[in-house]
């Protein structure tokens, strides 16, 4: 079963509400910027929360990309589900027995339809490109407004003043949530797919092809989610490190 897309947005939706709303109550009893910071924190949210959202965006654009790349060389049925293709139905008109009392009205021909046969399964390469273009937009997108909302968040909070800014302590920290998080939750669920797709018999496709396990949709976020995670956390530790000092 396709799962990576079914669960990917409300589970970004709740680690980012937890996470941020730890960030708050920590903020209001204890954290406190510098008077030059806090000024700035307008701009200052603006530019982390466009980061973030961004962000997002690359995690989606990523995803298709990677679900659509892992279909060229492991096969369409890696990454989609097709759809059952049948035989035409074909009417056939039974003809009725002649009577064989004195001439009585013949009946009427009754036309019986037979039961389309099951012929194959049929991946249609349209969605395939759909996501090939989707997620080239979204990557590319996303990847323009993270550059130019990280040139902004370098002019409206300094490097130096980085080590006392809340708001880059709670944008690691958020980020290290939900893509940890998603991490967490999509890889077992993407290598069990996989596991279930190379060894596990599918029997009849008929009956079973419904119910067959697409990795490549969930291994495409967690793999892309995976790489946001690793980023994000040398980044998240150095600044806790900082913060010793």
């Amino acid at each position: 079963m396709i799962v990576g897309q079914s669960i990917l947005f409300p589970l970004v939706v709740l680690l980012a509400f937890v996470s941020f709303l730890v960030a708050a109550i920590v903020y209001f009893r204890s954290e406190k910027e510098p008077e030059a910071l806090q000024q700035r924190f307008l701009p200052r949210f603006y530019a982390y929360a466009m980061l973030f959202i961004s962000s997002l965006i690359l995690l989606i654009g990523g995803g298709l990309l990677l679900k659509a790349a892992l279909s060229y060389p492991l096969g369409m049925q890696f990454s989609y589900r097709g759809q059952a293709i049948y035989t035409e139905v074909e009417v056939v008109e039974v003809q009725p027995v002649p009577p064989t009392e004195p001439p009585q009205p013949l009946p009427i021909p009754t036309p019986v339809s037979k039961p389309p046969a099951f012929e194959d399964i049929e991946y249609r390469e349209e969605e395939r490109l759909r996501d090939l273009l989707n997620g080239a937009t979204l990557f590319g997108v996303g990847a323009l407004f993270f550059a130019l909302h990280w040139i902004l968040r370098n002019r409206v909070e300094s490097r130096e003043e980085r080590p006392f800014s809340f708001l880059n302590k709670a944008y690691l920290m958020v980020s290290g949530v939900v893509y940890g998080g998603l991490s967490l939750v999509l890889l077992p669920m993407g290598l069990y797919q996989l596991i279930e797709f190379y060894f596990v018999p599918r029997g009849d496709p008929e009956q079973t092809f419904w119910s067959w396990a697409i990795p490549g949709d969930t291994l495409g976020y967690a793999l892309v989610a995976l790489v946001l995670w690793l980023w994000i956390l040398p980044l998240l530790f150095k600044s806790l490190g900082r913060e010793r000092e």
